[in-house]
């Protein structure tokens, strides 16, 4: 499904490095950003939380669609990773909307709540490329797709109970350089995800890959952040939101990039013939509709020219038919041209 692989010169060593000082300086930023005091913003966060599930409710939706055209199970576990971290996402946003301005903040286990939303993600980032691995292709997608959605709405309903379940009280350690350690298991596994993904790419490299691959790396430089939130709602926590939307949005639109590159090929496919790249009898019959009304409009006629090949046959009975169809193509990339713009080639006929 990709386009040409990843060739841009730059040796493992030279990507290593670039990756590595991005995310220090991620890490020392998000460190800088300690030292900035702001005042916690609950309908804020709870607006970023929805802004976030909503993107992700999209992108699940998107991708879902991307599957049961492509049947690859790698667009199946995404979206279905996606809706689930969205759900728990959105489910959080509801704690922060109980914030109230003049009160202290009580129901402190919202960020595990949003901890475990990206544990979610980053897991099944890990799955769907294990099963795209061993397990490339679905044959029944409905079923699949309807047995994805039944998984995420019972995992939704479970995580939701054992939230409730959590203690309200969070470790802390504030004099630390990562006061909030819990987050960089999530980045472990958005990272393992990232080197996954960049070896990927020297096979598959179509919009929807690159993104996905860009929109790992932010999820670890996220998680990167949120390791130096010494408290909730400080500035490193919004830092990390905002490097959390910005990956899902980069995600969202390289899936969209790509389903509209696949349905251009499919559109394609199905006004042209395989062989000579012209169009066929399905294109033949729409252009002669829209012809007919171009002169009934302006009064101008039109010309249909026949073209026949002699002695196609006795190639294929000489030599075979694979012999003859490529006899075929030669005096094709002429007619292809054409040098008016209501000119429209296209083939017809048996090739025997």
């Amino acid at each position: 499904m990709g386009e040409a692989p990843l060739t841009n010169g730059r040796s493992n060593t030279t990507i290593f490095l670039a990756h590595l000082g991005a995310f220090l300086f991620v890490v020392l930023a998000a460190y800088w950003l300690r030292r900035i005091t702001l005042q916690p913003d609950a309908i804020l966060q709870g607006y970023l939380q929805v802004v976030s599930g909503l993107l992700t409710f999209v992108f699940a939706a998107v991708t879902l669609v991307r599957f049961q055209g492509t049947q690859d199970r790698i667009s199946l576990i995404l979206g279905a990773g996606f809706l689930l971290s969205g759900a728990v996402l959105t489910a959080t946003s509801v704690l922060f909307f109980q914030f109230l301005p003049d009160a202290p903040l009580r129901l402190l286990w919202a960020p595990i709540a949003w901890w475990l939303g990206r544990m979610v993600l980053a897991l099944l980032l890990v799955v769907a490329l294990l099963v795209e691995r061993f397990l490339p292709r679905s044959r029944h997608p409905r079923q699949e797709i309807a047995g994805a959605l039944l998984a995420v709405i019972a995992l939704t309903y479970v995580l939701a109970a054992a939230l409730r379940g959590l203690p309200p009280e969070v470790s802390r350690h504030p004099g630390a350089f990562f006061p909030n350690p819990e987050q960089l298991l999530p980045g472990a596994i958005f990272l393992v995800s990232l080197v996954w993904y960049r070896r990927r790419l020297s096979l598959e490299d179509s919009a929807f890959d690159r993104t996905i691959y860009a929109a790992t790396w932010l999820n670890v430089a996220a998680q990167l952040s949120a390791a130096q939130s010494a408290r909730l709602l400080d500035a490193p926590f919004v830092f990390a939101q905002a490097l959390m939307v910005l990956g899902y949005t980069v995600a969202l639109g390289g899936a969209l990039l790509d389903n509209a590159r696949l349905f251009e090929q499919v559109r394609h496919l199905a006004v042209s013939d395989p062989l000579t790249g012209l169009a066929n009898y399905r294109r033949l019959l729409d252009v002669l509709e829209n012809e007919t009304e171009r002169t009934d409009r302006t009064g101008r006629p039109f010309s249909v020219l026949l073209l026949d090949l002699d002695g196609l046959k006795a190639i294929n009975d000489g030599y075979g038919h694979l012999v003859g169809s490529r006899a075929i193509c030669p005096g094709i990339p002429g007619r292809r041209s054409a040098p008016r713009r209501q000119s429209h080639p296209r083939s017809h006929g048996q090739r025997r």
